[in-house]
């Protein structure tokens, strides 16, 4: 129903604005419920958007949610919460800045145990870090992490 008060859902409505949300095939149009239209405007992500109604009712709500369960989680007088999608590679990048601000200066490397994804040494590399690749060992058929050359790389390298 939420998806319904969009305005680019409109029986008859044909949107050409910039902002405006087009879905060509109807299985993605299905599989996101035909939420497509996004969130935010004018620079402020947490701002309603008054044609996407559905999507900012959504939006704020999802954040209520979250902000309920970090306060339940212990974390009091946090403030507001705001989700905000990413795609694997930025939230992968993110996470690799935060745990570098909790490191020593000197922290530098990621140890990686390869698993043939590029978005990995991507974020690793937009994060300012070094990538270490641990190869796997071919065990039977199966690919397993060499622990062992996991360990001896942190113990020439440096835990930090």
């Amino acid at each position: 129903d939420c998806s319904n008060m969009d305005s680019n859902n409109f029986v008859g409505n044909v949107g050409v604005g910039e902002r405006e949300a087009r879905v060509a095939s109807a299985m993605v149009a299905t599989r996101h419920y035909r939420m497509a239209h996004g969130i935010g405007r004018s620079g402020d992500v947490a701002a309603e958007q008054p044609k996407a109604a559905g999507s900012s009712l959504l939006a704020k709500l999802c954040n209520l949610l979250t902000a309920d369960a970090l306060n339940t989680a212990g974390l009091h007088d946090l403030g507001g919460a705001s989700v905000l999608p990413l795609a694997t590679g930025m939230t992968v990048t993110m996470a690799l800045l935060a745990l570098k601000q909790k490191r020593p200066a000197g922290a530098r490397y990621v140890l990686w145990p390869r698993i043939d994804q590029k978005t990995c040494i991507k974020a690793v590399v937009g994060a300012g870090l070094e990538l270490v690749v641990i190869p796997n060992l071919l065990v039977g058929e199966q690919l397993e992490t060499d622990v062992a050359l996991v360990r001896t790389t942190i113990d020439e390298l440096g835990a930090d």
